[in-house]
């Protein structure tokens, strides 16, 4: 028997800003048929469809789509879409008016397949990116994009996610200058700000290890963890919580910002560990108040921010981050991954076998 590498997990995570780089190089070919088909239909409505983590890659998409493509955007649970909601619920829209989006991984978990099923039959085109371009959820898209990510090893998925979300950001980038919503110089900018996102990647991996070994006893003796975000990055949170969770167990508890503080479960205590996603932001000076506010109760208030944050302390997580909005996801969930990874190595937990699987065999979540 062949034996494990351990540290494929963290293989993955070193590769991905090299795979940034790719996608980036290859963003006309892997936006061909995505920006082809926008331009063909009128599209005005978009169902994200994906379960846990393509969930979050499409609230961490809307934004953006919303504001330069100017579609409606709703993210849905393919789960409970099939069983309590519907398309085109208002009948407004006709069938070339609206596409499906699938950020998938193998392609095979029912919810999306079943959805796409759907879709199809009331002739709305789905787009679905995937490492198995022959999976079923493939066979029943209009547009298959191929991830260049490949199978992982590790049963937490880290460069697949980053693989979807860095190709539909580029393929929205590339239909909003198709579309005349971007200049040139707009265009460029953005193209020029996502070349830059694979040297901040790279730093912010050397600077989450450095942080790591200054700061795991805080980490490894918590049996909770609070993550806050705003915007994108609170699903940024839930994503990077997950992370963590599927790594080491240590439960977690994600809130939007405002949220946090409405909330009257929000009692914590001086060793609770609480991580808030701080990217430069309209929102920042309000997250810079929550910050000083848990700073009295805790002592274990981790901010992820760039290095000439105002409120870093001994504890802070920063780095070299590009910061530019919307794509800032990217770089700021490879803490949470480079974290997960690292707790689990000192745990002595695999990333390659969960330690209960179960669920998923028994109970069917993915099609033959």
């Amino acid at each position: 028997m062949e034996e494990e590498n351990k540290h494929a997990m963290m293989e993955c995570i070193m590769a991905e800003p090299e795979l940034i780089r790719t996608l980036i190089a290859h963003r006309k070919q892997l936006s061909r048929e995505f920006v082809a088909l926008f331009l063909k239909h009128p599209i005005k409505k978009i169902y994200f469809s994906g379960q846990a983590s393509g969930t979050y890659i499409g609230m961490m998409l809307k934004p953006m789509i919303e504001e330069l493509l100017a579609i409606e955007v709703t993210v849905t649970n393919p789960a409970a879409f099939l069983e309590h909601e519907q398309f085109n619920v208002n009948g407004v829209y006709r069938p070339d008016e609206m596409a499906m989006l699938c950020p998938a991984h193998s392609g095979s978990t029912k919810g999306p397949v079943r959805m796409a099923e759907i879709a199809l039959q009331l002739g709305i085109p789905v787009i679905c990116t995937t490492y198995d371009i022959h999976s079923e959820l493939a066979k029943r898209s209009s547009v298959v994009i191929d991830k260049m990510s490949y199978e992982e090893a590790s049963y937490i998925e880290t460069k697949g996610h980053i693989a979807s979300l860095t190709i539909f950001f580029l393929c929205i980038l590339e239909t909003a200058y198709a579309y005349g919503k971007l200049s040139q110089g707009e265009y460029e900018q953005w193209i020029s700000d996502f070349e830059k996102l694979p040297a901040a990647c790279e730093d912010c991996i050397i600077q989450t290890k450095k942080w790591y070994e200054a700061n795991k006893h805080m980490l490894i003796h918590s049996k909770a963890a609070r993550y806050i975000g705003f915007g994108s990055g609170y699903a940024l949170a839930l994503e990077g919580s997950l992370k963590i969770a599927e790594a080491t167990a240590l439960a977690p508890v994600v809130y939007e910002m405002e949220e946090f503080m409405h909330q009257g479960t929000t009692q914590i205590e001086t060793d609770s560990l609480i991580f808030l996603i701080a990217p430069k932001a309209k929102e920042s000076q309000r997250l810079s108040q929550l910050l000083k506010w848990c700073r009295q109760y805790s002592n274990n208030c981790v901010l992820i921010a760039h290095n000439d944050h105002p409120d870093l302390d001994a504890v802070s997580l920063h780095a070299d981050f590009l910061d530019k909005e919307y794509i800032y996801v990217l770089e700021y969930l490879i803490p949470f991954q480079m974290i997960a990874h690292l707790m689990a190595m000192d745990m002595g937990l695999s990333t390659i076998h969960a330690r209960n699987d179960g669920a998923s065999s028994q109970l069917e979540t993915h099609v033959n």
